[in-house]
């Protein structure tokens, strides 16, 4: 005799919690609270920011990184500075003083230099758009939980306004020897490390939300 078998009940979906906050780095459970402009919730466990009062909205979360990604490219393509010797000019790019300071056999602080400068911070720009083009239009972008936490692990080696602090101790040292000229690119760089500093004080909750 053949008896049918009822087939497995599906596991039941999990149900999301709008009452709860999860920390991103220790996932410890929090309860939420209501918060005031300037309030920030942190995680009692690690201290990560968890949550912080009403802020940006996704426009201008969007609208930081148009600007950043502007800015980026001037300040990347334009010379930082331009040195005047005995009528001999010579202009330095962010690229010109990577590839110069390689040749002088300082290989680590060339590829230190040029990633804190350039591919972190357009790592955290390009990931930005990523996530925040298409959570303005409306959906979310393929990959979207991975895109935010690979941006939080890129946010922490942006580190823009070190290479500003050895541009500017560079520039005095030389302010003595040579005529020096501040270029398009040291201002691109001073404006992108604001416009950075902005988007790492806005944090990324309002994109986790709204993944959500």
């Amino acid at each position: 005799m053949i008896t049918d078998l009822a087939a497995p009940a599906a596991p039941a979906a999990p149900t999301v919690r709008a009452d709860l906050l999860v920390c991103a780095d220790c996932d410890a459970v929090h309860r939420r609270a209501r918060l005031a402009r300037d309030d920030v919730a942190r995680c009692r466990r690690c201290g990560a920011v968890l949550a912080r009062g009403p802020g940006l909205t996704l426009d201008g979360h969007l609208a930081l990184a148009l600007a950043s990604a502007l800015v980026f490219v001037i300040a990347s393509l334009s010379p930082i500075v331009t040195l005047e010797l005995q009528g001999v000019r010579s202009e330095a790019s962010l690229f010109d003083a990577t590839w110069l300071t390689w040749r002088a056999g300082e290989q680590l602080v060339a590829l230190l230099a040029f990633g804190t400068a350039f591919v972190f911070p357009l790592a955290v720009i390009v990931l930005r758009l990523w996530v925040l083009v298409p959570l303005v239009a409306g959906r979310s972008a393929p990959g979207n939980a991975r895109a935010l936490r690979l941006l939080r692990w890129a946010m922490r080696w942006s580190m823009v306004e070190v290479f500003m602090l050895g541009i500017l101790i560079a520039v005095v040292r030389s302010a003595g020897v040579t005529d020096v000229v501040l270029g398009a690119g040291l201002f691109g760089y001073a404006a992108l490390t604001v416009l950075l500093a902005a988007m790492q004080s806005a944090g990324l909750q309002a994109m986790w939300q709204r993944s959500g």
